[in-house]
């Protein structure tokens, strides 16, 4: 094949992949926007595209929305104003507006399409309705075969006419094959050959696997079990398939979104280069959808004697244009698209459909007509007798036209509600003068953190303040018990530094040591990795008697066995050049060490053997005696002088600077207004989950932190903050002098029982302790008082102490609602919404315009935290919408596959999106549908600068995704954007002096 030719081929196949979003392993959930890549388009056209594509529904279903607007959560004001914009784009009468109201409100569950014709009085449509309705076999084949490419493969059109279930077959095949080439372990066996990727090892394999063979033609194995590149395989079944080269970018989407979440997961796969298996073995999109491709080619030639045409474009194509009256009964038969009355009767028919075709196309448009004839009596109020063939079309043509624009009206006018209030309760707020306060608290933005800090505020004299729950320090995590990296960060940063957990005793030998298992990331050591496996046997016993009949009891008492307390120090400072020279002399020692032991098969090598071995690697001396064992160690295992500076690299990216800390410390605290005025303790609260059984428990977690529990980034950032000369440096170059005595404490949430956990209380004074327990019983108030809240919207009794149930009952499919009920970002001043109860529904950032000028600490705020909510808020939306497509069904069906994500049942597609308990209440949604909304505190001058200079938050506004509006404390003025223009949406009138800054006072809480 040529090069050109190929990489033309892989080019088109990553364009054909680009509109599947990411997945990340279950263990790291990070929270996505399932139409993530579609951003680029106005949200009504991309929800279209995603149901094109994926299949997904991008709204609720009527009765849903009609419940939520009886039950006061959408107000009627706004969906009336919705739908009056509709009828005037229409250029309607207003009569029509009572009309849509009366299904929207009081007869939603009045349709078209529903067979009413069967319930109807004995009516004969007219004539010039039938023929309204009447279909055309031949135009209906031309419009199947138009939609290959654009809404359907060719297996989907060949399983529509003939009922073979291809699709199905080959997706069952794939779904087994790629499993087993995925497996990080969970398999006893694993599949062999693995490390030359995907396509390779599953051709060797194929060859000798009797049931890929049984259930596959076994002449399209043979055939392509000799190709040497995955795009020469693609173009290959392509072209054997005959599909026209002009579709093929739209054929491979539809393709590759059949499993949108194995895609998802190949393509974040092969991304991330640090990733351990992908490095051991290696795949792309590219090679998966070579096998797909062979694996569905191989089906259709499999089924083909049982086909009345070649499984090919050109053959199904003639067949439909030389037989169109067979073709469309076919397709009204086994697509479901037949009418119920005689639908019987076609397969006898199939043989002469030329006697039968006008009987039943006759009878399927008299059928609409009747159909449409009912509905619309029942929906205007008049009898079927005083209906004029023009106004039922006229009406057909009106309702046809509102059901494509419903859930849009139904969405923004739940947008409209949630923005009234939230305005009208801003609108309200109060100045904040005080400045005794016990502590200030710096939570994550999470929407949870809303009522602790809310419920903190009311048990004491606290400031309290949001921000992305990294809190600005970046990092690779080693954590002491773990032994390898996390990315404690959003997905959208890539860490540069890394910061190791220590037992407080072996500080020294212990920086060595998990240095040297941190370089076992690094791609040329092929040193078997150090792999954490959970004990079983005596300790599992008493899991699954404690777990199922003592959760509350047993699982403190487990977490004690398996942590035992012990302190440990993070190691924040960059190494010097002495340490990191010291630290690699003995990470390479021991390495070399390990691997000659290995290889010999004796212990206790001589230091002065390794020594002389090591001088050989490095080329700075020879070895005769141990030549051969030199050049296996370089051949085999990579060590050499490459393998010595890639640690040493390695070794200057663990800690950071004294001036790296400051920078981080001084922006952080810039970010949410905390620059003077310090309380005695600053306590920094990182956020996690504890649950048992739950695959979904890091989607609890952080997402700030990668899935990942916020308490390590919350360390850092108090051992820098701490730090004295950190201090200073502030102090001289940022501005910021923090006082002696204020002491940065680290604190975790767990947002699943409500309790908070302080850190590194050694670093309180003892003359501060008395302060410190006050502190720590109103955390626990605080915590109780949240507890109470959310068990009553779980449905529990109002015991706090049930909440850790809960947590430890395994099989509890529900341990907290999360981040479920999410609808808006509010960046600016705690005032703003201090005296509002949110209900844990809203993420608070912590922002002070008057420190920020140029707008650059707002900048970072929408590019970061706010991509990361409209994530969250996007993959809530489609979750609820669609649970089956854009979410991941109910849990009590999931089954861990591979150790890196979930199936329903056996076997299924990687679930994506968030489980039906998340969002759903049997099946009701809880979850409230509606984008993002972003209410930003700054003049409109400086925050839509700011929205237009950052390109994917001009997106994001401008395409709809997010509701932006800005609240200009100077003007007293809300303003909105809309239809591609900022525009007033509401003043505050004699409230305005409460919510404008006042020259002196303290307002820099958020």
């Amino acid at each position: 094949m040529r090069r050109g030719r190929k990489l033309w081929i892989r080019s088109l196949v990553n364009l054909s992949a680009e509109v599947i979003p990411y997945f990340w392993p279950m263990r790291n959930f990070v929270h996505h926007n399932p139409l993530h890549e579609m951003e680029s388009l106005p949200f009504e056209r991309a929800v279209e595209e995603g149901r094109r594509i994926f299949g997904g529904r991008p709204f609720l279903r009527r009765e849903e929305y009609s419940r939520l607007l009886r039950e006061g959560l959408i107000k009627e004001k706004f969906l009336r104003e919705r739908v009056r914009r509709f009828l005037e784009e229409r250029g309607e009468p207003e009569e029509a507006e009572e009309l849509l109201l009366k299904l929207l409100i009081h007869e939603p569950k009045l349709r078209p399409y529903k067979n009413l014709h069967l319930k109807a009085p004995n009516v004969k449509p007219p004539k010039a309705l039938v023929d309204f309705f009447r279909e055309n076999p031949e135009e209906v084949c031309r419009g199947l075969l138009r939609s290959v490419g654009r809404e359907r493969t060719l297996p989907d059109l060949i399983d529509g006419l003939t009922g073979s279930k291809i699709g199905e077959r080959t997706d069952d095949l794939t779904i087994k094959s790629v499993f087993e080439f995925l497996d990080e372990g969970q398999s006893a066996i694993g599949m062999p050959g693995r490390e030359r990727g995907f396509f390779r090892s599953w051709l060797e394999l194929a060859k000798r696997d009797l049931r890929t063979r049984l259930r596959t033609g076994y002449c399209v194995i043979e055939r392509f079990c000799n190709v040497e590149d995955p795009e020469e395989a693609i173009e290959g079944v392509l072209a054997d398939l005959k599909i026209p080269e002009d579709i093929w970018e739209g054929y491979l989407t539809l393709e590759l979104a059949k499993l949108k979440g194995i895609v998802g997961f190949i393509r974040w796969r092969s991304h991330a280069k640090e990733y351990y298996w992908q490095r051991i073995y290696p795949t792309d999109v590219v090679e998966f959808t070579a096998v797909r491709l062979i694996l569905g080619r191989g089906v259709m030639e499999r089924l083909k004697e049982k086909l009345p045409f070649l499984p090919d474009y050109e053959s199904v194509k003639e067949f439909l244009e030389r037989k169109p009256e067979r073709a469309y009964l076919m397709w009204e038969y086994f697509s479901g698209e037949g009418l119920p009355d005689l639908i019987s009767l076609i397969p006898s028919k199939l043989k002469k459909p030329e006697s039968f075709i006008e009987e039943y196309v006759s009878k399927k448009a008299e059928a609409r007509a009747l159909d449409w004839i009912v509905f619309v009596s029942r929906w205007i109020g008049k009898s079927p007798e005083e209906l004029s063939p023009e106004e039922v079309m006229r009406l057909v043509d009106l309702y046809s036209d509102f059901e494509k624009k419903e859930g849009i009206i139904w969405t923004e006018a739940i947008e409209e509600s949630l923005m009234d209030d939230l305005v009208s309760g801003v609108s309200k707020a109060k100045g904040e003068k005080r400045k005794d306060f016990l502590a200030d608290v710096i939570f994550c933005i999470d929407v949870r953190s809303e009522r602790i800090r809310r419920n903190l505020e009311k048990v004491g004299p606290y400031r309290t303040f949001g921000m992305a729950g990294f809190f600005g320090v970046p990092m690779a995590f080693v954590e002491v018990r773990k032994g390898h990296e996390e990315f404690l960060c959003p997905v959208l940063i890539k860490p540069k530094n890394v910061v190791l957990e220590v037992p407080v005793e072996k500080i020294e030998s212990e920086v060595t040591h998990l240095a040297e298992r941190i370089l076992h990331d690094l791609k040329e050591n092929l040193v078997t990795p150090y792999i954490t496996v959970e004990a079983i046997g005596f300790l599992f016993g008493f899991d699954f008697l404690g777990k199922t009949f003592l959760p509350g009891v047993y699982s403190p008492l487990r977490d004690r066995i398996r942590n035992p307390e012990g302190r440990t120090k993070v190691v924040v400072d960059r190494l010097s050049e002495e340490e990191v020279e010291r630290t690699l002399k003995a990470v390479l020692t021991g390495t070399v060490r390990r691997i000659v032991e290995k290889e010999t098969g004796k212990d206790n090598i001589p230091d002065e053997v390794v020594e002389e071995i090591l001088s050989s690697l490095m080329e700075e001396g020879e070895t005769e005696r141990f030549k051969d064992l030199v050049e296996k160690l370089k051949r085999e295992y990579r060590i050499d002088r490459g393998y010595r500076d890639l640690i040493r690299e390695r070794l200057k990216h663990i800690g950071f600077s004294l001036e790296e800390q400051a920078s981080l410390i001084a922006k952080a605290l810039q970010s949410i207004g905390l620059t003077e005025n310090f309380s005695p303790f600053v306590l920094v609260i990182g956020h996690e989950s504890r649950s048992d059984n739950n695959p979904y428990e890091s989607a609890l977690d952080c997402g700030a932190c990668g899935g990942s529990s916020g308490i390590h980034n919350a360390r850092v950032f108090c051992e820098m903050a701490n730090n004295p000369a950190v201090r200073e440096i502030m102090r001289r170059k940022h501005g910021i002098d923090i006082p002696p005595e204020t002491v940065f404490l680290p604190g975790v949430h767990n947002t699943t029982t409500d309790e908070i956990t302080l850190y590194d209380l050694e670093r309180v004074p003892g003359k501060a302790y008395p302060v410190l327990e006050r502190i720590k019983e109103d955390l626990r108030r605080a915590g109780k008082e949240t507890a109470k809240e959310r068990l009553r919207e779980l449905g529990g009794e109002a015991e706090p102490e049930k909440v850790k149930v809960y947590a430890h009952d395994w099989s509890q499919v529900r341990p907290e609602w999360g981040l479920s009920g999410n609808y808006a970002f509010v960046i600016g001043r705690r005032e703003l919404t201090s005296h509002l109860d949110l209900k844990g529904r809203v993420f608070l950032h912590s922002y002070d315009y008057r420190k920020d000028p140029k707008g650059f600490l707002l900048e970072t705020i929408l590019s970061g935290p706010l991509i990361v909510a409209e994530w969250i808020n996007l993959e809530h939306f489609f979750s609820t919408t669609d649970n089956e497509v854009y979410g991941s069904g109910s849990k009590v069906y999931h089954n861990v596959v591979g150790r890196f994500g979930v199936v329903s049942g056996n076997f299924s597609d990687l679930r994506t999106g968030l489980p039906a308990q998340t969002v759903l209440e049997g099946e009701r949604p809880h979850h409230l549908p509606s984008r993002l909304i972003v209410l930003v505190e700054a003049p409109l001058k400086l925050a839509s600068q700011v929205v237009y200079r950052v390109y994917k938050v001009r997106e994001l506004v401008t395409n709809g995704w997010v509701n932006f509006v800005v609240f200009d404390p100077e003007e007293g003025v809300f303003y909105r954007f809309r239809e591609g223009r900022w525009e007033k949406y509401r003043e505050v009138e004699h409230e305005v002096e409460a919510l404008r800054y006042e020259e002196g006072g303290d307002h820099s809480q958020g």
